[in-house]
């Protein structure tokens, strides 16, 4: 994701976003008063995401749950952005683009966004009700940064190898499943 320097003619708010956003061919994320666009990207990105999607398609089917990759928004009083791969388990609005009950978001992270994108967004995406689990993955190692709540209070762990086991929806991802077919060394 490229963050681009500030213009005048820029929108500030969500709401200026939204109308804003609807005339671009680009993709855009908006971020407490900043645009950044949506960078190309690598192909350890593409295959992870595509893994991690297919494997949560597979894994949710026959449950109320539904993964989605590419393309559904999420929308904060702050933010406006689109995760690599996104579960809810309410009932499909077909009249927008937001999601507006995640209960996973997952971000694939490259070496330029790894420490300050992933930040940014979860002050944001740890205010959302239904949001049970953030996972952040890296594109350059086997590594997964798992915010996970519970309760009022929020956990955060690192998987590196094994299994990545979540409690809500109930779910276990093999990291050599997620990470197959990449450049990344087990």
């Amino acid at each position: 994701m490229v963050e681009a320097a500030i213009r005048e003619d820029w929108p500030r708010t969500i709401e200026e976003f939204d109308a804003w956003h609807a005339r671009q061919p680009e993709r855009w994320e908006f971020q407490w008063g900043r645009v950044s666009l949506m960078a190309p990207a690598s192909m350890n990105h593409s295959i992870i995401k595509q893994n991690l999607f297919a494997i949560l398609r597979t894994a949710l089917a026959g449950t109320p749950c539904r993964a989605y990759v590419d393309g559904p928004q999420i929308r904060t009083d702050e933010i406006s952005a689109i995760p690599d791969v996104v579960v809810s388990c309410a009932p499909i609005d077909h009249s927008t683009p937001t999601i507006a009950e995640p209960v996973i978001l997952a971000e694939v992270v490259s070496p330029s966004s790894e420490g300050i994108d992933p930040m940014r967004k979860w002050f944001a995406y740890r205010k959302i009700p239904s949001l049970r689990h953030y996972l952040v993955l890296s594109q350059e190692r086997r590594e997964v940064q798992v915010h996970s709540r519970a309760g009022d209070l929020w956990h955060e762990r690192f998987v590196t190898e094994g299994a990545l086991e979540l409690d809500d929806p109930p779910l276990r991802l093999e990291l050599g499943d997620v990470y197959a077919e990449t450049d990344i060394a087990a």
